[in-house]
């Protein structure tokens, strides 16, 4: 669940994900607020967009919203609510420091590094989210706030604050602030509000957050992410926030859409009143906004969940996983991603050679797992063997939006595996010691194998569990992009870079040395041939050899977890490299993947997306320094 959260977030400073790297040295002293705000040209530059609703105040209570929606309902009503959500939700800067919140960078790293903890070291977008907070230079060493006796950095807080009844119905402040008016509003902004203080007699904010949270509930009960948890379902929490600075913010308009565009206008004059004259959002469309990424397209990058905003449409003609000409019925619908093994004893596999991606990633105890993500799958009776899931293939299945298929998985995907946003069915307890097994019953085991080599799913079998579990068939806006691979107009054979080297073998029993996984050009058809054991990698169904027209050997970070050998890989980095194979051919090349829903994108050493041919795609997930290529670069 949740479209985009923090693509635009990461621009401002991407912090590699990196296991094996050393934790970043994080700046020290308190966020300062800007004397300012912040214009729409800096937020352009700084984001690389001119979508106003991608950086817009309302995100924050957007986005603090739809988490409280979905959150550990034991969680609810904290008195941390607030640095919580800054810690979740970070987006805008006037939200944050114009408008009462303040965060000790001492205080949100030791929360970071715990947070890293509780994940075994592992790294996930929520934990870039915080780094990128820590680490973001834009909010260092900024000026404390101007404020006069009605405005906080030009914002007009008139309407629910008077310095003499603030005074007279708080005496503690006496000795403290005193009876300077600019002062106290100072004290109300930064603290009062925080504390429930009221600022005036005319404005009660809890009947108005009452009010704000009426429509919330209304329409979080209608939202399509809350209809697919299925009956029994906890009711949402209903809320705009959990923090009144949020609800003042949007009765006096701070969080409208046309004010942050308006805000090239506004300066630091004391007494400006540009904010306050802007219409307020209409809280019952919060949940709704949709954010595009800079060329216009989704950009779905969630740690945070959001609502889904309906079905994804596509018009297209051609395949975004091969290129090749497909309807516009099978365009939209949703594939699967299948965990398969390699294992001796469980090949051959059925339905692999309709995987149009076909990832191959090493396990624990030194064998290596697939992932088949198959988008015309219907009518198929037999697909697997089924094995369990990993962390990682989750962040790479993510990014193709589809329904992931498997028989169990271990205790490192919890929390993900069940996210709202996730559409899973699982033979068995989703990780393994726990979570659910949704769809379980329509799994099957067959005699012709013995177990754990005989677990199977039909088509029929996961349109049904489909259907129960409230999975939409249909990919999903919100969370599906269609940008992924650059695929050539005609056939790319690599003769354009003059260092491409010669490639009719792939070796890649270093990176997998149990499958010994290899690969083979054929010159006739121009495909590489898949080879598993020493022997051919078939189709029980066909009994053809499963063949890809391009081949990308993607060098990653990794670590192992524990003493039993479960490995981590950090699927989301800018910073590593690795390999292209088309028609004979091999170049070097670099990945970037910036969001759980993000696409993989692969460039040339000078920095151009690479064009691939028209044809199914093998990705080796390599562990960072097993392979250097047919040529060490």
């Amino acid at each position: 669940m949740l479209k985009k959260l923090i693509t635009v977030l990461m621009a401002f400073i991407l912090v590699s994900a990196g296991l094996s790297a050393a934790r970043p040295a994080y700046a020290a002293g308190s966020v300062k607020r800007n004397t300012k705000f912040t214009t729409v040209a800096e937020m352009q530059s700084k984001l690389g967009t001119t979508d106003s609703t991608t950086w817009s105040p309302v995100y924050l209570t957007e986005v603090e919203n739809t988490y409280w929606t979905f959150a550990d309902q034991s969680r609810l009503g904290g008195t941390q609510i607030s640095i919580d959500m800054a810690k979740n939700c970070y987006r805008n800067l006037e939200m944050l420091l114009d408008n009462g919140y303040t965060m000790d960078y001492n205080t949100l790293s030791a929360y970071c590094e715990e947070y890293l903890g509780k994940k075994n070291g592992q790294p996930d977008a929520f934990y870039n989210v915080l780094s990128s907070c820590l680490n973001n230079p834009y909010l260092l060493n900024r000026p404390a706030a101007k404020v006069t006796a009605t405005t906080y950095n030009g914002r007009d807080y008139s309407k629910v604050f008077d310095a003499s009844y603030y005074l007279a119905s708080n005496p503690d402040l006496a000795g403290t602030v005193g009876n300077d008016p600019a002062e106290l509003l100072r004290h109300f902004v930064e603290t009062g509000v925080t504390e429930g203080r009221a600022g005036n007699a005319a404005f009660n904010v809890g009947a108005y957050a009452a009010t704000v949270d009426s429509g919330i509930m209304a329409n979080s009960l209608q939202s399509a992410a809350y209809k697919t948890l299925g009956a029994g379902a906890a009711a949402p929490v209903g809320k705009y926030s959990y923090s009144y600075a949020n609800y003042y913010g949007q009765y006096l308009g701070h969080y409208s859409i046309s004010a942050a565009v308006d805000t090239s206008q506004a300066s630091d004059t004391e007494g400006s009143s540009e904010a306050s004259s802007k219409a307020s959002i209409d809280p019952s469309q919060i949940t709704d906004i949709d954010t595009q990424g800079p060329d216009g397209a989704e950009d779905n990058s969630p740690a945070i969940p959001k609502s889904v905003v309906g079905t994804f449409t596509s018009n297209s003609t051609r395949s975004v996983y091969t290129n090749e000409p497909v309807t516009t019925a099978q365009a939209n619908t949703r594939p699967i991603a299948v965990m398969m093994p390699t294992d001796k004893a469980a090949q051959p596999s059925y339905g692999i050679s309709k995987a149009d991606i076909l990832y191959e990633i090493m396990e624990e105890g030194g064998i290596s797992r697939q992932m088949a993500v198959i988008p015309n799958w219907q009518g198929m009776s037999r697909i697997g063997n089924l094995r369990s899931c990993r962390l990682y293939y989750i962040y790479a299945a993510k990014e193709w939006d589809p329904i992931l298929i498997h028989f169990g998985g271990v205790a490192y995907m919890k929390g993900v595996i069940n996210g709202a946003d996730m559409n899973n069915l699982s033979g068995t307890y989703e990780y393994g010691v726990g979570g659910k097994a949704p769809g379980a019953g329509y799994f099957f085991r067959t005699s012709d194998r013995v177990a754990p080599h005989n677990a199977y799913i039909s088509a029929s079998g996961i349109q049904k569990a489909a259907l129960q579990q409230g999975y939409s068939l249909n990919l999903r806006a919100g969370y599906y992009n269609p940008t992924h691979f650059r695929f050539a107009s005609g056939v790319n054979d690599l003769s354009q870079y003059a260092d491409a080297v010669d490639a009719q073998t792939i070796d890649l029993s270093s990176v997998y040395p149990y499958s010994k996984s290899r690969l083979t050009y054929n010159a006739s058809d121009g495909k590489y041939y898949k080879y598993i054991h020493g022997g051919p990698q078939k189709d029980a169904i066909n009994g053809q050899q499963i063949s890809f027209a391009n081949v990308i050997v993607q060098n990653t970070k990794w670590k192992t977890m524990d003493k039993k050998g479960y490995l981590a890989f950090s699927m989301l980095d800018s910073t590593e490299d690795g390999y292209y194979f088309t028609k004979g051919k091999c170049i070097h090349i670099h990945w970037s993947k910036t969001g759980d829903y993000a696409p993989t994108k692969y460039y040339d050493d000078a920095g151009n997306e690479i064009q691939m041919n028209t044809g199914k795609t093998y990705i080796a997930i390599a562990q960072a320094g097993k392979y250097s290529g047919p040529q060490a670069k």
